[in-house]
């Protein structure tokens, strides 16, 4: 007979190793190699500044990003794609703000990913699955005008 504590710990691995590939795989740019050296100085700002693309890839309250992990060490950046949420990258290179500050899911400053959803793009169970004023559909699906 097979131990319960056996079987728990033959499961954690693989649930650890794969909740590891599940949260490496969130956000652009998570393929960075790391750095060998911290910087002493901020980045310059060529570096800082954040291309509307850039910030259209990340700027979503479903947006998660595990700023400790990043190049220039704990709470570091170069864009705000660094950043978790809605935290910005300051022109000291520093993340900053509120990464997902009380605003009602149906305010129009409400940014959410809707392709990221569980249940596949444009899915919903809540209209706080839809981006800004969008409305979460009885059938399942984000309805209303998208940005």
């Amino acid at each position: 007979m097979v131990s319960r504590s056996l079987i728990a710990r033959n499961l954690m691995v693989p649930l650890a190793a794969l909740l590891m590939v599940l949260t490496s795989a969130c956000g652009p740019d998570n393929m960075e190699a790391p750095a060998t050296e911290m910087e002493s100085a901020p980045p310059d700002d060529s570096a800082l500044e954040e291309t509307s693309q850039e910030q259209s890839q990340c700027q979503f309250y479903n947006y998660y990003w595990d700023e400790g992990r990043n190049p220039g060490g704990p709470n570091r950046c170069t864009n705000s794609c660094q950043c978790d949420g809605m935290r910005t990258c300051s022109s000291a290179g520093w993340c900053q703000g509120t990464a997902r500050p009380g605003v009602s899911c149906t305010s129009p400053n409400y940014y959410w990913n809707e392709a990221w959803n569980p249940g596949g793009s444009n899915r919903c169970w809540s209209a706080c699955q839809c981006d800004g004023m969008r409305t979460c559909s009885p059938s399942g699906w984000c309805q209303g005008r998208s940005r």
